[in-house]
């Protein structure tokens, strides 16, 4: 199983947003430089983000980009969810049938999966990481995370 990009880049953004918070908005461009993707993917990210509440737009000369709530609100499973269809990784989750062996484990994963995902949150990721900026790796090859 794997997140899409969407859920990758939407945590990066939302990372750099909740560095921001509640000073200042970041734009587009800025994203797409920081995190090194396309401007057109980045905003389609934003409009997700925004249509679940997570982050607002702000038009004019220092506009872009903000979190609608502080870090510590905003959890993880928040993002993942906004931007993975509710992460849903098999029919049977959802299914009224309960009796069903194989449900019951892809039932009791994605329990888990949430668990974890809201049991952190955009401030803890900022507690744990302040030094280190997003990192711009877009494959399995070699991470060159940039510090500070």
């Amino acid at each position: 199983m794997r997140l899409s990009s969407k859920s990758q880049y939407g945590l990066k953004a939302c990372y750099i947003l909740a560095q921001n918070y509640p000073q200042r908005c970041v734009s587009a461009s800025a994203l797409e430089k920081e995190i090194a993707v396309s401007g057109k993917y980045i905003e389609k990210i934003m409009r997700m983000l925004s249509g679940k509440g997570i982050v607002a737009a702000e038009r004019g000369v220092s506009g872009g980009y903000k979190l609608t709530r502080a870090p510590q609100e905003i959890t993880i499973g928040d993002i993942a969810r906004a931007l993975e269809d509710n992460m849903e990784i098999a029919d049977c989750i959802t299914s009224s049938c309960k009796k069903c062996a194989t449900g019951e484990v892809w039932r009791k994963l994605y329990a888990g999966i949430n668990e974890v995902l809201d049991s952190m949150t955009l401030q803890s990721m900022l507690d744990d990481h302040c030094e280190v900026g997003v990192c711009k790796c877009n494959s399995a090859e070699e991470c060159h995370c940039k510090a500070g």
